[in-house]
């Protein structure tokens, strides 16, 4: 089977149409997000909607529990009038991670904060990465990094992050990850492929610029034209 895993969608819709075709082209059989379906760009509330539509899979990121719980009310009422009532409780209901079984290897997927007490790169030290995988997973698999990245660990384990449909870090193209398996304990061929797509970066900006009131506006139009961080880290912050 085919899995598309995608995250960090982050209200760019013009690059998250470009995924959706890809994935469709390429007869993905199920789509997981990783989370982070909102804030950022301009097109929360149609990214949310996509992802209630389309995935089998959503998982809570650190976005939509900080937007769902208001912990930025100063400035994130944008994302508050947008996504409404109802779309914000059902940010809250949002599983943290997912479990499963995959040509014989345990998978655990997460979106990374605020599980993680801080985020981590797939190629931090071992030492600092071993907890992911208790009791017994032997894959983890997990978005919020904004970039994709892939390790073979000691004990015959895999990290992997899936990269960001909408607000790419150093590739300033929308990412996903494709992986190929069969479900089930019998061990068989588990394939992760990696996908970077060109999509209309023009219309994108065109999007934030003509979106009244959106916050950190040049930040995100820095990000999605150019791969580089455009908000200075606080403690606490979102990426």
């Amino acid at each position: 089977m085919k899995i598309a895993l995608v995250a960090d969608l982050h209200g760019n819709l013009p690059a998250l149409e470009a995924v959706d075709a890809d994935i469709r082209r390429r007869g993905a059989d199920e789509i997981w997000c990783l989370g982070d379906l909102a804030g950022k760009g301009p097109s929360s509330a149609e990214t949310f909607d996509w992802a209630m539509q389309n995935c089998s899979v959503i998982l809570c990121g650190n976005w939509d529990e900080g937007i769902g719980k208001r912990y930025f009310a100063t400035n994130d009422q944008f994302y508050y009038a947008q996504l409404g009532d109802t779309r914000m409780r059902q940010l809250l209901e949002l599983p943290y991670e997912h479990h499963a079984v995959l040509s014989g290897r345990h998978l655990r997927l997460l979106h990374g904060r605020p599980i993680m007490s801080r985020l981590l790169s797939t190629f931090d030290p071992e030492r600092e990465l071993e907890w992911l995988f208790a009791p017994d997973f032997n894959v983890v698999g997990y978005g919020d990094i904004h970039h994709a990245g892939l390790r073979a660990l000691h004990g015959n384990r895999i990290l992997f992050s899936v990269g960001s449909v909408g607000n790419s870090i150093r590739i300033p193209l929308a990412q996903y990850t494709l992986l190929e398996c069969e479900k089930g304990e019998q061990p068989a061929p588990f394939d992760l492929q990696y996908v970077y797509l060109p999509y209309d970066v023009a219309r994108a900006v065109h999007d934030a610029e003509s979106a009244e009131n959106m916050p950190h506006r040049e930040a995100y139009i820095q990000e999605i034209t150019t791969g580089v961080y455009g908000r200075a880290p606080k403690a606490g912050s979102s990426t």
